[in-house]
Parts: C-alpha cells; structure tokens; sequence
C-alpha cells in the first residue's frame, strides 16, 4: 500500500512537471525569441491631397497587412527616389538602416530586432524621380515598435510575412505662368520698341523644405533684354540680398536672365505666397519676321540640389514683328531699277523713321513729314525691304495678325517718273516671304529733258515762235 501512494506521488509529479513544459512551451510559441528578426516593407505612397488622413476606426482600419492600393487609397500612385532613414528609439536616434525607395515606391528594412523604431523621410537626399516634389509629409516621421502582433494572434514576422507600412505624401511644385504686358500672351513691336514680361509663381505647401527655387528665363535671337528688373513677394519688393541675379547689360541679345533665390529665404516662404518678376524686353534686327519670337521661362526648384526639377510656362509668351520685300523695275521692259527711294506711312499718316546706332536699329518712331523719315533705296537688282513694323494688335498671335501700310517713292529711278500715288501694302506672317514680293512698276518720262536733239527741236520752235511774234509787231507798227 505504501509502495502505491509512493507510486501516485510520484505520477502526480511526473504529471505536473510535463504540464508545466507543456505551458512553457505554449506559452514560448506565443512570443518572438530575443534572437528573431523582422522586415518592414514601407511603400511610399502619393496623394492629391491628404483630406481623409488618417482614417478613422472601423472596417477601413490598417492592420499591418500588404494592402490593395486602389481599394484602400483610391490610387496606385508611388513615389520613387525618396530616402529613409529609421532610427533606434527616437527621431535623434542612431541609424540603422537607410536607403531610396524604388520599384513602386517600396524600401524593405531587413533584419531588425525587437524595438521601437522611427522612421524618418529625409527630402535632402531624396531623389524623386516624378515630375513633382514632395509637400506634406503628414505620417513621417513614424514610430512603430517591434514586433507587430496581429489581431489574429502570432506577429508579423519577414519576408513575405513582413509588416508593411504606407507613409503618404502629397505631391506639389510652385506654378509658373508669364504675360507681356499685364495678361497678353501674344503682342507685337517694332524694332526698339520695349515690352514687359511678367513671371509670376505661387508657393506649394511644404516650400521651406525646399533647397533649390531658381527661375530662368532663356531669350530667343530676335529678343534683346532691356532691363529695368524686379522682385517681388506679395506685391513688396525683396531684398537684393535674398537672391542671387544673373542678368546681362541693356541691349543684350538672346540673354538669359536667373534669380535664384537663397536658402535661408526660402525657409520664410509660406504656402501660396507670390513671387513676381519682371522686366524689359525689345524686338531686334535678328528678329524671324511673321513669327513667334518667345522667350522660355522656368522654375527649377527640389529638396535636393543634386536633384531638382522644373517646371516650364505651358504657354510663353512672344512678340512678333514683320515686314515686306520689294522690286523696282520697268513696267514694259521689266528691267530692275535702282536708285529709287521710298518712304512708309502708316495710318495715321505718319512716316516711318528708324534710329541706327553702330549700325543697328535701335528705335523706331513716326514722324510727320518725308524728310524727317528713313529712306528705302532700291539696289542694282531693283529690290530693297522693309522690316520691323509691327502688325496686329496685343493678344493677337503672329499667324493671325495683319496690318496695311503705304509705300510712298520720293525720288525715282533717272529717266522715270515719279509715282503719283502710293503702293498699299499688307504686313502679317508670310508678306516677307520671297514668294510675296511686292513689284513696284514705273514708266520712263516721255516728255523730252533737256540737252540732245529734243531740246534742239524744242528750242528752235522757240526761236520761230518769237520770230513770228516781232513780224507781226512791226507790220502792225507800220501800219
């Protein structure tokens, strides 16, 4: 009998020792072992806007779990190129993993031991490779501590058991847009005469991040600035020394022009602040008649200076000038003449006088009277050409643009009369093409000048004429 109490202790210990394992080994299948490791695979996502963010409790709740992107977001727009860093308990804390995300805008962090992590987007080294930069960064920097336990039971674990996590950005850049005048994109000159261009931009959100906001504006040949240069905030002028100016001298052709604005002033832009610049811009003898001449304008802006974007002006702006070409010839024989001058008229019945200076047009001005204005001589071949005169109206584009004026002889060819009237002609985008030549026909005088046997005949019928005259006298005398 005793011999079986013995017996039975000693199974009911048995008993409760493998117990216990066996709750012990339980107990260890529900928790991560000091020595495991976890992934987190982030996948930066892009939004229009973070209205929404985050969402509420409820079915919509994130989980921990690989996500459908258009089921949960509405998009499946990515974001490659932004780097991350996670640091060891706090945003302060030491590195341990870093890097770009890429292939969908993923990064998987590999390795990490039981923790707590932050997780944080750095802009300065981000590269992003979108047409955009980044704005908000509304769920960075994020903390998360490892392991994450499922709401099933067990944790989120590696590889494709990995916790995924879904930092959004939205993404923004600073508009451009540019006139001539004040809301023209289409006006038109003649040579020398001055125009005002005008930039304007309006600040994204998340503008103090920014390294980089430089605007650049790139002159065609036919353009030359002409200064008279402004920066402005709101409407108030900005200290030189906010901005570094590249801008050549008055008179300048196919100049380029770059304010490139420092980063500490950067730092103090806000959200929908405006910047504006202007300045002055001529026609000159470079110009293409009947087209556009544009000047290109852009903003180059980032978080990174080794990796900016721009952002172009949809729509430049250009100015158009034009012209015609003539012939002068024998309106029988069509030989070529030259030496015939003419002057323009416009109408108001003005004449057309254009300053040179070192050989270039310089101004243009209408003067009341044919004296005063340029002359148009005809060459060895008969031809000559009138150019820069302005045609259309502002907000006319250059193909639709057309304006008359008068060609007015004011010595003509030796041997030929001089036009009694003028010659209208038609500036607009193809009356200076070689095809549209104007030809200005003039007839030789057929009223003998003097010296040669005309003025012989002419003379010796004088004579007879008072020789008759003094006859007739005298016998009327006589009488």
């Amino acid at each position: 009998m005793k011999k079986l109490k013995l017996t039975t202790i000693f199974l009911i210990i048995v008993g409760f020792i493998l117990s216990m394992a066996g709750l012990q080994k339980g107990y260890a299948a529900e928790t991560p072992a000091d020595s495991d490791t976890f992934d987190i695979v982030l996948t930066k996502m892009e939004l229009d806007d973070l209205n929404g963010w985050p969402k509420g409790v409820g079915k919509d709740d994130y989980t921990g779990a690989k996500l459908d992107l258009q089921s949960y977001f509405g998009t499946t727009k990515t974001l490659d190129g932004v780097y991350f860093e996670v640091h060891e308990d706090t945003a302060q804390g030491k590195i341990v993993q870093e890097g770009l995300t890429a292939n969908g805008g993923q990064i998987t962090f590999k390795g990490l031991t039981k923790g707590t992590y932050v997780i944080v987007e750095n802009k300065a080294k981000s590269k992003v490779d979108a047409a955009e930069q980044l704005a908000d960064s509304a769920a960075v920097p994020m903390t998360i501590t490892l392991p994450v336990y499922k709401a099933e039971g067990g944790w989120f674990t590696t590889g494709a058991n990995a916790v995924h996590v879904y930092p959004k950005n939205t993404a923004d850049k600073p508009t451009i847009n540019k006139v001539v005048n004040e809301n023209d994109k289409h006006d038109t000159v003649a040579y020398g005469d001055t125009k005002t261009f005008k930039i304007t931009s309006t600040m994204p959100d998340g503008i103090a991040d920014y390294k980089v906001l430089t605007y650049s504006d790139q002159f065609s040949k036919g353009l030359s600035y002409q200064g008279n240069l402004t920066v402005l905030k709101n409407g108030e002028s900005i200290p030189a020394e906010n901005y570094d100016l590249t801008a050549p001298s008055d008179g300048t052709k196919a100049a380029k022009i770059i304010v490139a604005f420092k980063e500490d002033y950067i730092k103090t832009l806000e959200a929908g602040d405006k910047i504006t610049i202007t300045y002055q811009a001529s026609i000159n003898e470079d110009a293409v008649m009947g087209t556009a001449n544009p000047n290109d304008a852009k903003v180059t802006y980032g978080h990174n200076p080794d990796f900016t974007k721009d952002n172009e002006v949809e729509d430049n702006p250009e100015l158009h000038t034009g012209g015609a070409k003539f012939v002068k010839q024998d309106r029988t024989t069509q030989e070529k003449l030259k030496g015939a001058e003419f002057v323009v008229q416009n109408s108001a019945n003005k004449y057309l006088k254009q300053t040179v200076t070192n050989g270039l047009i310089t101004a243009t001005s209408w003067v009341d009277t044919k004296e005063e204005a340029t002359k148009f001589t005809s060459n060895a071949k008969g031809t000559f050409e009138v150019t820069g005169l302005a045609y259309g109206s502002a907000n006319q584009t250059a193909a639709e643009a057309s304006s008359t004026y008068k060609l007015v002889e004011v010595t003509a060819p030796t041997g030929y009369a001089l036009l009694q009237e003028p010659i209208e002609f038609t500036v607009n985008a193809s009356s200076y093409q070689d095809t549209n030549t104007i030809t200005v026909n003039n007839s030789k005088v057929t009223i003998p000048q003097t010296g040669g046997i005309g003025s012989v005949i002419v003379i010796g019928l004088g004579l007879l004429a008072i020789s008759f005259g003094l006859v007739t006298k005298l016998k009327t005398v006589e009488k």
